[in-house]
């Protein structure tokens, strides 16, 4: 652009020049006012005068006119030949600033100072050649902290790896009578490695740490997820069989699950067929597994089936009431030899109201669960039941009468400080305890809630017995990674006899914990 303007400036001398010298050379071959052809008057003109005019010596008025002018046009010739060493100079500079200088050389053909400024005066407009210039080369792997733990990330994406856990650590009371002592207590210490490989492949290690009476390893599983609405998974996880269950302990409501969790199967080695159909709408999950505990080996022929199916149909819909609604059913059926029955265990984990009896044969569950999210509240219930062969078990290899196992629970909770309760998963309070962002430092979010669950085991003896249970109480999220839970509990027996305080049908506990995710 420099170049440009000192070129268009020494244009513009010259033609000012020539105007202001035009008259002294042509000023003896001005025309006449009759002159009817001014290009044509003028050549008429110049030559008779010419004629005219005797013989005389050259004027040196008439030359030192042109001998400036000749003097100017080299001054302007020098000047603009420095400005282009002066252009020249800084554009190296520029480059050997920003890196480019060595690759602009290599690739492109010398040019002539004449050839550049040519170019630079026919198109002034035009923006300068573009250089080539390499991509810059990806990081190969990103790692940070985000709402979900730490995290190991290819930059294509196709290889993540994520590191989180939960540990709980929790205080149980209990009124006098035949229990364990009051106690302090760390429920469980979970370290989970998960992440995914060539991005189609999902993969999954749990361990529980404070679990002194069995194997650390609760999940481990590869699952081929090319499509939500068909996805592979096989190894050790839970089977599909009640909403309770599978939803993880760390999102758990309450200290600790029902007294109708004691029908649930839990974990166990398995392959599983599983989809989400239209964002949601629609979830199933159909397997086969072992059916026989944590790494537990099947000991028949016949592996555990199960098939859960859940339906959301109002997801998309934007009415309250109606786009929470969530409700669903699940079946699982085996065979066993020689195994053990459910227990009746009640929620404090201080005493076992029915004691497992031999099962041998067949057996089913079935289950029926209901979930309803309303903003800050939440609705759940379901119910479940289980009917357990004793092929062979008595006198001279005859059948016994079967245990059967129902069960319900249901529970309400409710979030005082006005935030959105989801379904499975953490949250952030609005105001979060000693938060260092101006203006979002609070209590945290508080939490009210009850439950009421019931569980009855009928064996066709005497020996069956039911319980019920009633907990309420408050949790206080601190902030997304840290809460308090307190539940105050009266667990009730039918059979007064058979109860933590014998001749008294209620027992009252107390259950709090700290839990901390990361």
């Amino acid at each position: 652009m420099m170049y440009w303007n000192s070129t268009r400036s020494f244009v513009l001398l010259l033609m000012a020049l020539f105007m202001t010298h035009a008259p002294a050379l042509g000023q003896d071959n001005a025309r006449g006012p009759e002159d009817p052809s001014p290009r044509t008057a003028n050549e008429k003109g110049s030559k008779e005068d010419l004629k005219k005019q005797p013989e005389s010596k050259p004027e040196t008025a008439s030359s030192d006119p042109i001998k400036q002018l000749t003097s100017e046009i080299e001054q302007l010739r020098l000047l603009v030949e420095q400005q282009r060493l002066a252009l020249a100079e800084m554009q190296k500079r520029v480059d050997a600033i920003s890196g480019k200088a060595e690759t602009a050389t290599a690739t492109q053909a010398p040019v002539q100072p004449a050839e550049v400024a040519q170019t630079q005066r026919s198109d002034p407009a035009s923006p300068p050649a573009q250089k080539e210039n390499k991509p810059a080369d990806k990081p190969p792997i990103m790692a940070g902290w985000d709402s979900n733990g730490a995290f190991l990330r290819s930059a294509d994406g196709r290889f993540e790896t994520k590191i989180h856990g939960y540990s709980q650590f929790d205080y149980r009371g209990y009124q006098a009578g035949n229990h364990p002592p009051n106690t302090f207590l760390v429920r469980r210490a979970r370290l989970t490695l998960e992440g995914r490989l060539h991005r189609y492949y999902e993969f999954k290690v749990e361990s529980d740490f404070a679990d002194t009476t069995s194997t650390l390893l609760r999940d481990f599983y590869l699952r081929i997820h090319r499509a939500d609405e068909a996805q592979l998974t096989f190894g050790q996880f839970r089977v599909p069989f009640s909403q309770e269950e599978m939803r993880s302990d760390g999102f758990q409501d309450f200290v600790e699950r029902s007294m109708v969790n004691n029908l649930a199967p839990s974990r166990s080695p398995g392959l599983m067929l599983s989809g989400s159909i239209n964002s949601g709408i629609f979830e199933y999950q159909v397997g086969a597994f072992n059916g026989k505990g944590l790494l537990a080996q099947n000991n028949n022929s016949t592996p555990e089936t199960a098939v859960r199916l859940r339906f959301n149909p109002w997801k998309q819909s934007k009415a309250f009431l109606a786009k929470g609604f969530i409700f669903g059913g699940a079946f699982t059926q085996g065979r066993t030899i020689v195994g053990t029955s459910v227990r009746g265990q009640t929620e404090s984990r201080s005493f076992i109201f029915f004691l497992p009896d031999l099962i041998s044969g067949k057996y089913t569950r079935a289950n029926g669960e209901l979930t309803w999210m309303l903003g800050p509240a939440a609705i759940r219930a379901e119910y479940d039941q289980t009917n357990q062969r004793r092929e062979k078990l008595g006198a001279g290899n005859t059948d016994l009468p079967g245990v059967v196992a129902k069960g319900y629970v249901a529970q309400f909770t409710y979030l005082l400080t006005g935030e959105t309760k989801p379904e499975a998963r953490d949250f952030t309070p609005r105001r979060s305890l000693f938060e260092d962002e101006p203006g979002k430092s609070g209590f945290g979010a508080w939490e009210v809630k009850f439950r009421y669950a019931n569980l009855q085991i009928d064996n066709g003896t005497a020996k069956s017995n039911r319980a019920e249970s009633f907990f309420f109480g408050p949790n206080w999220y601190l902030n997304r990674h840290v809460r308090y839970m307190l539940d105050l509990g009266v667990e009730r027996f039918r059979d007064p006899l058979r109860s933590p305080k014998p001749g008294d049908n209620n027992f009252f506990v107390v259950l709090s914990r700290v839990q901390v995710s990361y």
